[in-house]
């Protein structure tokens, strides 16, 4: 079984609160999992941030899990790269919970950063939204996306969650027969013989296999207004979103960050990991 056995909680000083602590020592508790605890010191004072850790560290020991403190230089963002390094099945915790407008503009340039150059999961957390019982995960019918659909199946299947897999039908921009059938047949889209129905059935196949109750749901319009939308709509405890986002990859430089753009506009947590379209299904088999 290929499981998250590791996680990393990323905390930087000076704050009053750290819903990302808690949610992750939660975390840790669902999937049986170690924790690091990333302690950035920034220039407020630390007495807060220890006792949350040591208060963190107390309830993980209690039940039977471990875990190690380290305190990092340099800044969160950099803190996160060098724990998560070398570690690709470790689930790294943070958030931008407290600032102003223009800190929270700042934070979502520094979440857009760590999708560059964070190969693993992500997860922000705002509010802490537990327990777990309803997963929403963004499918963009396409291979990039089958990394995040396993981890959300698993956390579904540790949590005994409901997951909906969110799918959105874009306005066709070019006129080319795959586009246009997808476009004029996108209510019953996952009835279709498209490459899209063809992997969100495979995702359904997989969440089944994993006894995980699943559904999906097709929407029309503009990619980052619907999910928004769906969520607001919705009663979920945690939001999952695919990237190819990439330091090494052009495209960044002309294509919208739908995650970092819904990330901005909605509290509860955040589940990214990017993803290549070379991926298959297969590879991940031994994900449950």
């Amino acid at each position: 079984m290929n499981t998250y056995r590791e996680i990393v909680i990323c905390l930087q000083s000076g704050l009053q609160e750290y819903p990302e602590l808690d949610y992750g020592v939660k975390l840790a508790g669902l999937l049986g999992a170690s924790v690091k605890f990333i302690c950035v010191q920034q220039r407020g004072p630390t007495a807060k941030l220890k006792q949350a850790v040591e208060a963190g560290a107390e309830e993980l020991k209690a039940k039977g899990l471990s875990s190690e403190v380290e305190w990092a230089p340099g800044s969160l963002v950099e803190a996160m790269e060098r724990a998560v390094l070398g570690h690709p099945q470790a689930l790294a915790l943070f958030s931008d919970r407290f600032g102003s407008t223009w800190q929270r503009l700042l934070r979502t340039i520094r979440f857009r950063h760590l999708m560059a150059e964070v190969s693993g999961p992500l997860l922000r957390v705002r509010d802490t939204c537990w327990p777990l019982k309803e997963i929403l995960v963004c499918s963009g019918g396409f291979a990039y996306t089958i990394r995040l659909e396993k981890l959300a199946i698993h956390l579904a299947q540790a949590a005994g969650a409901k997951l909906t897999i969110l799918h959105v039908v874009e306005p066709v921009t070019l006129d080319y027969s795959l586009a246009r059938e997808v476009h004029d047949h996108w209510a019953n889209l996952i009835e279709t013989d498209t490459p899209q129905a063809q992997h969100l059935q495979k995702v359904l196949t997989a969440a089944k296999a994993a006894g995980v109750e699943a559904h999906v749901q097709i929407r029309h319009g503009q990619v980052v207004d619907e999910i928004v939308s769906e969520v607001q709509t919705g009663n979920y405890d945690m939001v999952g979103l695919g990237s190819v986002y990439s330091s090494h990859s052009l495209r960044g430089l002309y294509r919208p960050d739908v995650t970092a753009l819904v990330s901005a506009a909605i509290s509860c947590p955040i589940l990214t990991m990017r993803g290549q379209l070379s991926d298959t299904f297969d590879q991940f088999a031994d994900t449950f």
